[in-house]
């Protein structure tokens, strides 16, 4: 159930609590904080006890952890009439969300604001993302025990994917994903382990075998429930925008925008920082490079979106390279 923006509430419908409600009257000489739970609905009390007599700035407080984070809190609903917040409540995972409206009904003695509030209990989803965000750890240090140089070099790509999801503008939920499952992007390389190793130069057929690391990468992670993201990194972070790339050629919007994003990132510390068949390139050789291209690496390569926000912040991902 969404609730709507405080101008358009017009009167508190209980019939509309699926979730468990809140209800109550605001003391306006008193304020927010200290406004006095009047109505919760069935849900709520089945799951989260009976909280009318309640204040508003005790329920908060519980939910905050602190009364400091709880005052500012109070603050922002006071400030924007909506508040979005997540915390603890009775030892449950919750989202928060309330709204200040004003009724608008006919006698005079009883208009007035009130506060209306919806508490979702989300601990079966917290647990669920521990235990993905777990999973992508465990497999991380799988694939650093076999190669330390993977071990820094995936950490790295972490930091530069959330920074790039950060400057697009993409939603918080998306950006700390990414900032977990990026490092998943080389997971198939434990297959590949010996090859990767080989001094020599690999021939055509073994390096077309090393390319099969974004397939045995994927099939890692597939089924996982709630690595799906996991899963299209492993497998798209080398195609490329333009069509050229593998395993499957994908093109253009094809490729899922977690994979456009660790593709660029991955190129970026590929250029940056030595290998055992090329020597480090400097920051500006590599900026020019991803400007201008070299033939192996073209700007068309990339999601022109993501290809322009990290020219704009370059020196960001530079920073981001010398401290990791």
């Amino acid at each position: 159930m969404s609730l709507c923006k405080p101008e358009s509430i017009n009167k508190f419908n209980p019939d509309l609590a699926i979730l468990a409600m809140i209800y109550g009257r605001l003391d306006e000489e008193r304020g927010i904080a200290d406004s006095v739970i009047s109505y919760a609905n069935s849900a709520c009390v089945n799951i989260f006890g009976d909280l009318r007599g309640q204040t508003i700035k005790s329920l908060l407080c519980e939910i905050a952890g602190s009364t400091e984070v709880m005052e500012g809190w109070v603050k922002d609903l006071e400030l924007s009439g909506s508040l979005m917040i997540e915390g603890e409540l009775k030892g449950r995972f919750v989202k928060y969300h309330s709204v200040l409206g004003e009724d608008n009904l006919k006698s005079d003695s009883r208009r007035g604001r009130f506060i209306q509030a919806a508490i979702t209990d989300i601990t079966e989803s917290v647990i669920l993302k521990e235990r993905v965000y777990g999973t992508s750890e465990a497999l991380k240090r799988v694939a650093s025990a076999a190669d330390e140089d993977t071990g820094k070099h995936v950490a790295r790509i972490n930091l530069y994917s959330e920074h790039l999801a950060e400057l697009m503008g993409l939603d918080d939920q998306f950006v700390e994903d990414i900032s977990r499952f990026a490092q998943l992007h080389d997971i198939g390389k434990i297959q590949v382990l010996d090859l990767i190793r080989k001094p020599d130069k690999l021939t055509d057929s073994e390096f077309e075998e090393v390319k099969k690391h974004t397939v045995y990468g994927a099939k890692i992670v597939e089924g996982l429930p709630g690595m799906e993201m996991a899963y299209n990194i492993a497998l798209e972070h080398h195609e490329r925008w333009d069509g050229s790339g593998y395993p499957e050629g994908k093109a253009g919007e094809e490729i899922s925008i977690e994979g456009r994003i660790v593709a660029l990132g991955d190129v970026f510390d590929a250029l940056i920082f030595a290998r055992a068949y090329k020597p480090s390139i400097s920051p500006e050789k590599v900026f020019d490079i991803f400007k201008q291209g070299d033939g192996r690496v073209m700007p068309t390569h990339f999601d022109p979106r993501v290809h322009q926000c990290f020219l704009k912040r370059f020196d960001d991902f530079v920073d981001i390279a010398r401290i990791s």
